[in-house]
């Protein structure tokens, strides 16, 4: 059972990652060996090399808040209060080789003094799959407004359509997410 189970998860990943039919030759009694085309699993991988090598981010803070006074204006989650201001994607149209610029303004107000762990998270997909992940960082962050700009190089083995990518900030049970699209000509 556990060969037939791995040999079922190694077909799965194969027309997963390559598109293209593996060749299985038995060898008898539940073993086997799977055979893929080099070439297609190949492409997948400099796709996610070229992709991650090109990523550059910065996160700043542009001005700071003073918590909630009252109350009557404190948000959910005992005061804190998160809110996308602003989120971007230029251009919206791209070659292989282009930049792509992402930014994401949002504020954070209603957090102690010494700050919350906020988590920024950035996915890359494509008709409705993940392709890749571009950030996912966990760091402490004060009262204030925020902007976070990351650029990344679309890859030459990158298929022409139309990618989205979900820019998320989260923190104390609170998500806030934007999501942009680009299309690769």
């Amino acid at each position: 059972m556990p060969i037939k189970l791995s040999l079922a998860l190694v077909l799965a990943l194969t027309l997963l990652l390559t598109g293209c039919a593996p060749l299985i030759f038995t060898a008898g009694a539940g073993a086997g060996y799977v055979a893929t085309q080099e070439e297609p699993r190949s492409k997948v991988g400099d796709f996610f090399d070229d992709l991650g090598r090109s990523i550059k981010q910065t996160t700043r803070k542009i001005t700071g808040t003073k918590p909630p006074r009252t109350p009557t204006t404190a948000g959910a989650a005992g005061g804190l209060v998160l809110a996308i201001k602003n989120s971007r994607v230029a251009p919206t149209k791209v070659a292989p080789g282009d930049q792509v610029q992402l930014t994401l303004r949002y504020v954070i107000s209603g957090a102690p003094e010494k700050g919350i762990k906020l988590r920024e998270k950035n996915t890359l997909t494509m008709g409705g799959q993940e392709l890749s992940v571009l950030k996912d960082e966990t760091d402490d962050k004060e009262n204030g407004t925020w902007e976070n700009t990351l650029t990344f190089a679309i890859p030459d083995s990158a298929k022409p359509g139309k990618y989205t990518i979900t820019q998320q900030i989260s923190a104390r049970g609170q998500t806030r997410s934007s999501r942009r699209s680009f299309t690769v000509k």
